[in-house]
């Protein structure tokens, strides 16, 4: 886990939420005062990642549609490798900030986010229930905080998805924060083996976001190329 010195509240009603959380994480918990970084910081607006000298960064996904992170190129050719129609069921394997599960949620798919590390689980957990509190349901999003490989490796063939979708790098920016990101967005040391997994458990195809300058982990059916990512699609492994 990325480390993160305490967990603030900025009022009394946020109390509970960050007692939990500090709980949960097993870090320290602090108040209104507390100016330690990075922190996570509860308050009415919703949880947020302190980190210092930049602005409190938090999930909204309503902003992820609407203000996307990537080019609407980009967008486009993402549901495009996936193949994408409404009502698809989709596990993005490593769903980091959130961003690409977005752009596939309001495209009328429904995903499933799969994120192991334990602070952004937190922000996105808590990015869905501001979500659910607005009584938008147009957005077929749901988390589980697991481990990509152990969640993917108990599917039975009834509950495989459609795709499964994977950006082991976390190739996705997000502008002039990115830097103090990377400590949160882990790369997987392993991507050809959480393919190879994912392509054993998936009905219609896996499609892996790559650097363009980058080998593929293995040989793609079909590529959509772009100019500083692409994507690989893999048919399942028992085809």
């Amino acid at each position: 886990m990325a480390n993160i010195a305490s967990v603030s509240y900025t009022n009394q009603d946020c109390y509970s939420q960050a007692n939990f959380l500090a709980k949960e994480l097993n870090v320290p918990l602090g108040d209104a005062d507390d100016m330690r970084f990075p922190r996570l910081e509860v308050s009415s607006a919703g949880l947020a990642l302190c980190v210092q000298d930049c602005v409190p960064m938090r999930i909204d996904f309503q902003v992820l549609v609407s203000e996307p992170l990537l080019s609407e190129t980009t967008q486009k050719a993402i549901l495009r490798a996936c193949g994408a129609e409404p009502g698809m069921q989709v596990v993005d394997a490593t769903a980091g900030w959130g961003q690409d599960a977005a752009i596939l949620a309001a495209s009328g798919l429904n995903v499933v986010m799969l994120e192991s590390e334990p602070v952004l689980a937190a922000l996105l957990e808590d990015a869905l229930q501001r979500l659910s509190d607005q009584g938008d349901a147009s957005l077929k999003l749901a988390l589980h905080a697991f481990d990509a490989r152990s969640y993917l490796e108990a599917l039975t063939p009834a509950d495989y998805p459609d795709i499964i979708y994977m950006d082991p790098l976390h190739l996705t920016p997000h502008k002039k924060d990115f830097p103090v990101l990377k400590e949160f967005l882990v790369a997987d040391e392993d991507p050809l083996s959480l393919l190879e997994i994912a392509r054993s458990r998936v009905k219609s195809r896996v499609v892996v976001k790559w650097p363009t300058r980058v080998q593929s982990l293995l040989t793609p059916t079909y590529v959509l190329e772009g100019k500083t990512v692409r994507f690989d699609a893999y048919l399942p492994s028992s085809i």
